[in-house]
């Protein structure tokens, strides 16, 4: 779990690894430094402690000695009480009596003079058994003291007794300042002596190595702080990265899925960023976009605008129309703008393609639904006025006509006259069926099947055409709710269309197939194609390129197909053929 945080971001492990380290360093390192006090402490007692216990006896041993007469002159035993006490560590060596009176001082101006700190009392009781304090000398120095009762070599030894068979002791002047033996050895009152000791030294070295310990848990402690600091600092840093990765990522998800091209120029011209609508909408695959001169690769059309924008406009915009991926025209709204930093620097060049082919195809719809309806309201009344004339004249020609001889002239220009007023009604009929309001008898039906018999009607004229009819379905097709007499007529009306469009014979073929929700229908021919400046009107009423077309059969499939919630396309090029593309909602049901 935690290096799933740390994989996350959550946590960061060398942080946390310094402040656990750092934190049990400076724990150890503070209850070493303790015990290290406690036993430096205990040390230098136990080392002061038997340091003076050990002047106490060499000084005992010097003093025995000296009762004995075998250091000359009184002047040798103070000397050595001197020299013993003028080590650097020994501030004094002093003995007393039970009164504090001073018997032998290392300073001799002071023997005979009361030391008040040395008078027996319960803070001072000295006995056979060494024992230890520690008072504030001169100047605030710390001394250690070490006391006890003096006993000279003799009384350890249990000689007291011998002490008469020697010569008088006594008579040795001035042994320690004329003090006397009796004086000295006097069991009711027993002198003590006393060394003092400086203890600074040791607690200097003491207190350096307290201060060491106290440096180590320092820089222990400021690991630690440094870790907290660094680990906020870290995590800081990685939630602004994953922040700052998330909005990139979203602004690219953005930027990628809009429904407009956008292409990104840097300073020096090349192309930094161009997402798929672009590169459909100028036939450019992403590998040759990638860091490739603008120049190289765009259009002539946004080479001008790169231009224009180039010599100081800051935005703008103009209609164009580009080649795509499927080599088809599109027509584009291009945006152009500079991209200038916070700090007022040029940075760059964007484009946005907006493909108004839609909009366009909408504005169409519109144009011609208007154009349509106008020309069904007039060729609705207009059909009423003419078709009651029409029944007269028919019926006076055909009058007329029997009148005449059988073969003769008049008979035949009678026959002609009937022949062109059913062309007339004929096309009053479709007039009206044209401006007509829909009457949709709407079912559940197999488009393959009706397919298959639209085909077989139209197949004895492909036959005599010369032209071959080839069919493709691919998958399996849903049945439609649809009407179908007049997609019938739909399918009837195209296919004699693109027969029609094959004077010397060729090839038909059909392909159906789903696409989401949408049923294709493709009819393809290999005719004579039609000329790019009559596509616009193809579906315009009386709009026709053919001697004896009447311009309203596919004004019809467009309302039908309309009718039935679908879209018709065509798409053609002179001496290639034409596709018209019929698109039928498989979900959606058609209008009534």
């Amino acid at each position: 779990m935690f290096f799933q945080w740390m994989k996350r971001g959550q946590v960061y492990g060398p942080s946390w690894i310094i402040i656990g380290i750092s934190f049990v360093l400076m724990t150890v390192v503070i209850f070493m430094g303790g015990t290290n006090y406690h036993r430096g402490k205990t040390s230098i007692e136990h080392l002061l402690r038997e340091k003076g216990d050990v002047l106490i006896r060499s000084f005992e041993a010097g003093t025995q000695t000296g009762m004995m007469g075998m250091m000359g002159d009184e002047a040798h035993l103070q000397k050595l009480l001197e020299e013993t006490a003028a080590r650097s560590d020994v501030s004094f060596i002093v003995l007393v009596d039970k009164d504090g009176t001073i018997l032998a001082h290392n300073d001799a101006k002071l023997i005979g003079t009361i030391a008040k700190a040395f008078v027996r009392s319960d803070t001072f009781a000295p006995t056979d058994k060494s024992q230890w304090r520690t008072i504030a000398g001169e100047d605030e120095e710390t001394l250690f003291e070490v006391y006890r009762e003096f006993l000279p070599a003799s009384m350890h030894s249990g000689h007291m007794g011998s002490m008469d068979e020697h010569h008088d002791l006594s008579c040795v002047p001035g042994w320690i300042r004329g003090v006397s033996q009796e004086r000295i050895l006097d069991p009711n009152n027993r002198p003590a002596i006393i060394i003092g000791m400086k203890s600074t030294p040791y607690e200097t070295a003491l207190t350096k190595d307290i201060w060491n310990n106290l440096v180590t848990a320092g820089v222990a402690l400021l690991l630690a702080v440094t870790g907290v600091i660094s680990l906020f600092w870290v995590q800081n840093y990685m939630n602004s990265r994953r922040l700052l990765q998330d909005i990139r990522t979203f602004a690219s998800e953005i930027v990628k899925n809009i429904p407009v091209g956008m292409v990104v120029i840097s300073g020096d011209g090349r192309i930094m960023f161009m997402n798929e609508l672009a590169c459909s909408l100028l036939a450019i695959s992403l590998e040759e976009s990638n860091r490739a001169f603008a120049r190289n690769i765009l259009p002539e059309p946004l080479l001008q605008l790169h231009q224009i924008i180039g010599s100081g406009k800051s935005v703008i915009e103009k209609e164009c129309s580009l080649v795509r991926t499927d080599e088809t025209t599109a027509p584009v709204n291009v945006s152009a703008a500079n991209i200038v930093g916070e700090d007022g620097q040029h940075i760059g060049f964007m484009f946005i393609l907006q493909d108004l082919t839609e909009i366009r195809r909408l504005e169409l719809n519109v144009r011609q639904r208007e154009k349509l309806a106008a020309i069904g309201n007039l060729a609705a009344g207009i059909a009423h006025e003419i078709r009651n004339p029409l029944s007269s004249i028919k019926g006076y020609v055909t009058y007329f006509g029997s009148l005449f001889e059988e073969g003769s002239e008049n008979r035949k220009a009678t026959g002609i006259m009937a022949g062109e007023v059913d062309r007339v009604n004929r096309v009053i009929s479709e007039l009206l069926e044209f401006a007509r309001p829909s009457d949709l008898k709407l079912q559940q039906t197999d488009f393959r099947e009706l397919l298959d018999h639209s085909l077989r009607i139209i197949a004895h004229e492909a036959e005599f055409a010369r032209v071959h009819i080839a069919k493709t379905v691919k998958g399996t097709l849903p049945e439609l709710t649809l009407d179908p007499d007049r997609m019938t007529q739909v399918f009837l009306n195209l296919l004699i269309n693109a027969i029609q469009a094959m004077p010397e014979g060729g090839e038909l073929i059909l392909t159906a197939e789903q696409e989401e929700n949408l049923l294709l229908l493709h009819i393809t021919d290999t005719g004579e194609g039609i000329a790019p400046e009559n596509l616009a009107d193809l579906f315009n009423p009386y709009f026709t390129t053919k001697k004896n077309g009447t311009g309203l059969g596919l004004a019809i499939v467009y309302k039908i197909i309309e009718d039935h919630g679908g879209t018709v396309r065509i798409r053609s090029k002179p001496e290639m053929g034409t596709t018209v593309t019929i698109a039928l909602p498989v979900i959606k049901e058609a209008r009534p």
